[in-house]
């Protein structure tokens, strides 16, 4: 996204590009959830280009019992592995159920919460490692830091 992009994105139109990257490359690593994954790709990318993205945590009412990530750039909420849900459509700006939001974190932190993420899947998942790889060169993240072995989650 140039800086031209950044200063006009403001409907869910015109962040579909990035929303579709990120489903994507999520379902490339994990076919079915990745909600985690997919919404810190996602506000990495929106962050990168300079938009005010947020990485949201909550529940979302078609699965109320489990936590679900998301991301919102001022009132646009993008939800890229809204497809986990039945009948569900992350590319669409409708939704079935409601949202609720627990705690949120800047999109500025996105690029360690992605690699924690990738190397998750790295370390547990064998066969998911060429997709990894095609992630990472995807949204420039750093492949030492994906083929680390797992350490404590914490943050840098």
């Amino acid at each position: 996204m140039n800086a031209l992009y950044a200063r006009r994105a403001s409907t869910f139109d015109d962040f579909l590009p990035a929303l579709e990257r990120a489903h994507a490359s999520a379902r490339l690593v994990i076919p079915n959830t990745g909600c985690q994954l997919a919404a810190s790709l996602l506000a990495l990318e929106l962050d990168r280009a300079g938009l005010p993205a947020e990485y949201v945590c909550g529940h979302y009412s078609a699965a109320p019992e489990q936590k679900h990530w998301w991301v919102q750039v001022n009132s646009v909420l993008l939800d890229p592995s809204r497809d986990q849900f039945d009948d569900e459509d992350p590319l669409s700006e409708s939704y079935g159920g409601e949202y609720s939001r627990s705690c949120s974190k800047p999109a500025s932190e996105m690029e360690h919460e992605a690699t924690m993420h990738l190397q998750l899947h790295w370390s547990f998942n064998r066969r998911a490692r060429p997709a990894i790889k095609a992630v990472v060169t995807l949204y420039g993240l750093d492949l030492a830091k994906v083929e680390e072995p797992m350490g404590p989650l914490s943050a840098p």
